[in-house]
């Protein structure tokens, strides 16, 4: 198919157009880094030398940049002495091209406003390049829709790292207030008798989390078979029922399995029959007043084989956004993939781990992630070590949790909180009836 005129036209203009820049003003504000020893620490944290368009100003800023990191004294003399022996000096103008760029500033000022210009058309550079490298692959009828879908995703994280640079930071006073704010509804809602955080179904561990609190990355891991898929759903449906939005991302199982696990959970009829579809007409009522009574919960499946952890983001971040999302949980982590594929599969879990913890950040909500142990925890009670093939999992996570069964009652599950950055460490034993559907918190935390 021909491409339409108006993308034709479109693909011209851009062509044609010089990219967004200021360098004007990069002029200004390298003048008035020179001209006052202290105007760095106004934009270390909104600029860096990508920032600048023109390669003379951004080669002056890196050695501004040095000078400054090693708490010495950035004037006219030092810069150009540093640049002369980086044998840099003639190839951006020589000694005068130095000596002009202080001529045009009286002060450093308006050097923070100046350097927010910078930035932002930094950003917009960043936009554009962004924006054609996905045309790029998009006109490719090789590349796999999926992968440039992928790519976008990825591509908008960073710039959201790129505008984040911009971020001067918060007054104590205003994250005071803030931090008052939160503690006045913690207290509120303990004296209504409610968690402060997102309920979990069990007492004594909402008396040492506080329920799951936004920004907590949590992990949940045990061997294969001791219930793990089992406890996430109960927390999903603990939290829809306290009215919370509930993502729950499957990478195992596909959401008409989980359903069957909700409905065998909430209708009392054994989960083997749904499955194996030996059903008596008791069961059917039962299930079908189980089912009235849940099928409105804000809870969303998503069959998630196949996803990226970008793409996961990116998903919690549009529903977060439309406000259909207050919790995450995903199931599990072992089976997310990466934005690249890398050959040490512990680099891979690593960045799997650290966008999952952003996640949990950046939009504000409990993350909850499911972990395998490895299989030295077979014989011993799990711990940190046995996380499976990263450490970073550990390094990340707010709250660690395991589950390993009780071999002399094998309807106990032990509930153990193995790290917790905000809270207390401990067990909770947990009672279950055989299928894993049902668990009653079965003694106080200790």
């Amino acid at each position: 198919m021909n491409e339409t005129t108006e993308n034709l036209r479109g693909r011209m203009i851009l062509q044609d157009r010089i990219p967004p820049q200021a360098t004007d003003v990069e002029a200004i504000v390298l003048g008035a880094l020179m001209l006052e020893n202290e105007a760095y620490q106004s934009v270390s944290t909104l600029l860096s030398a990508e920032s600048f368009y023109k390669y003379e100003h951004r080669k002056i800023f890196e050695v501004i940049e040095s000078i400054a990191t090693q708490n010495k004294p950035v004037d006219l003399l030092i810069v150009t002495q540093a640049l002369k022996d980086k044998r840099l000096l003639q190839d951006i103008g020589g000694p005068a091209f130095i000596t002009q760029l202080t001529r045009q500033v009286a002060s450093a000022a308006h050097i923070e406003h100046h350097a927010r210009i910078i930035a932002q058309k930094h950003l917009q550079r960043e936009l554009i390049k962004a924006s054609t490298q996905i045309q790029v692959k998009a006109y490719d009828d090789t590349t796999d829709v999926t992968e440039i879908v992928d790519e976008w995703i990825k591509l908008g994280n960073d710039l959201d790292n790129t505008s984040n640079i911009a971020d001067s930071g918060v007054l104590m006073s205003d994250v005071l207030t803030s931090t008052v704010q939160e503690i006045e509804e913690d207290c509120k809602r303990t004296k209504e008798n409610k968690t402060a955080g997102i309920p979990t179904g069990f007492k004594s561990l909402d008396f040492s989390t506080g329920g799951w609190r936004q920004g907590n990355f949590i992990v949940l891991a045990a061997r294969p078979g001791v219930g793990k898929t089992s406890f996430a759903l109960f927390f999903a449906m603990e939290a829809a029922k306290a009215g919370y939005w509930v993502n729950l991302f499957s990478f195992e199982m596909n959401k008409e399995d989980l359903a069957r696990i909700v409905v065998a959970t909430e209708s009392g009829v054994y989960r083997s029959n749904i499955r194996d579809g030996v059903l008596e007409d008791s069961d059917w009522h039962k299930m079908n007043e189980a089912i009235a009574r849940i099928e409105k919960l804000p809870i969303l499946f998503h069959d998630a084989s196949g996803m990226t952890v970008n793409q996961v983001h990116a998903s919690v971040r549009k529903n977060k956004k439309n406000g259909r999302c207050d919790f995450a949980i995903v199931d599990y982590l072992q089976l997310v993939r990466s934005s690249a594929s890398k050959q040490i599969r512990e680099l891979e879990v690593s960045e799997i781990s650290r966008m999952l913890k952003s996640t949990a950040l950046n939009e504000k909500i409990p993350v909850l992630a499911l972990s395998q142990l490895n299989r030295s925890a077979d014989n011993e009670t799990p711990k940190l070590s046995h996380l499976r093939e990263s450490g970073a999992i550990e390094q990340d996570a707010d709250i660690v949790c395991f589950l390993s069964k009780q071999e002399s009652q094998s309807n106990t599950v032990r509930f153990t909180i193995a790290k917790h950055r905000r809270g207390r460490l401990g067990d909770i034993e947990i009672q279950c009836n055989d299928e894993m559907t049902r668990f009653v918190e079965s003694n106080n935390y200790k």
